[in-house]
């Protein structure tokens, strides 16, 4: 399969190495003053056996560390956590006023998502959630949200509208009729969609799910020429959804090198003091580092972008 290459990761992944190799460079005598000062303060905080809690994924400013040249090192990416695809599940998402930075797909044994369901969330769940990455997590043997890898949004929902056309298709189509016919508008810099009267309503981006899904499913049986393209999702009513059901390997193949793969051991983290936590954090090249169990299992998501930013901070106001 093509794969569109997504220039944005391509140009993090060199920049922020050399960011947070110069910066380690020119302070590296105060670097672990910092670390020490903060790790100080957050010993009784826990999160997944590590007794200091790592930056996950939320860039808030911290309340706990008392001084401003303390490093926050705290802040877990917030999940939204979406178990199926089914409509009703992705209703209930948008309705929530909640955010966050990564969502967690969980891909089973290969029966839980469908493409199209996927292609739709990666588009409206980043307007509308402000999700910046999908961690795909499957069931292997014993294992339970084995850690496959991450990717952004925009790198999922263009590689599966490149291998499945009649998605872009379907969203185009979608996304035409609810902005001429039901008054639906953009109403923030992110792309999110509202209405003129009542900006925050989530009823616009449900409009689109229900009009896009409209367009990718059709009752009775599928042309023989492409059968292999569609999936029975309601025998009652013999509909057919244009989609495929979603594996790990599919994930892998499907996104190759865009599919993010690189992890830490939260066994390794415990092992290692802060200031070490933080040297081994900021030696991986990627904004998100994914920290699992000796299993492989996916425990939580470390924004190593802001822990960049909150040293290049502390170091500064130290100076």
């Amino acid at each position: 399969m093509n794969i569109t290459l997504d220039i944005a990761a391509a140009l993090s992944a060199v920049i922020w190495p050399a960011i947070a190799l110069l910066i380690l460079l020119a302070y590296r005598s105060q670097i672990p003053m910092f670390v020490e000062s903060l790790a100080g303060r957050v010993k009784k905080l826990e999160f997944a056996g590590v007794s200091l809690e790592l930056a996950i994924a939320k860039p808030v400013v911290s309340e706990w560390s008392g001084t401003p040249t303390a490093l926050d090192l705290r802040h877990r990416a917030t999940a939204v956590q979406v178990q199926d695809s089914t409509a009703r599940t992705f209703l209930v998402q948008l309705a929530d006023e909640g955010t966050g930075d990564y969502a967690e797909i969980n891909l089973g044994t290969g029966s839980e998502w469908l493409t199209s369901r996927l292609f739709i969330m990666a588009v409206v769940f980043a307007r509308m959630k402000g999700i910046e990455c999908f961690v795909f997590v499957e069931t292997s043997g014993d294992v339970r949200k084995r850690f496959v890898g991450w990717a952004d949004p925009a790198t999922v929902r263009w590689a599966l509208a490149k291998r499945y056309s009649w998605l872009e298709q379907a969203y185009a189509d979608a996304y035409a009729a609810i902005t001429s016919e039901r008054n639906v508008v953009v109403v923030s810099p992110t792309g999110r969609l509202g209405y003129p009267y009542a900006p925050g309503d989530p009823g616009a981006a449900i409009d689109l799910l229900q009009e896009f899904l409209q367009r990718v499913q059709q009752p009775g049986f599928p042309s023989p020429a492409n059968a292999e393209e569609w999936v029975m999702i309601d025998t009652a009513t013999n509909t057919h959804e244009h989609a495929n059901w979603i594996t790990a390997d599919a994930i892998e193949q499907g996104l190759g090198r865009d599919l993010q793969a690189e992890v830490i051991r939260s066994s390794e983290l415990r092992s290692k003091n802060s200031a070490e936590q933080v040297r081994l954090i900021l030696s991986m090249p990627t904004r998100f580092v994914p920290v699992v169990g000796d299993d492989q299992r996916f425990e939580y998501l470390v924004r190593r972008d802001v822990l960049v930013e909150q040293v290049a901070k502390a170091a500064t106001l130290d100076a």
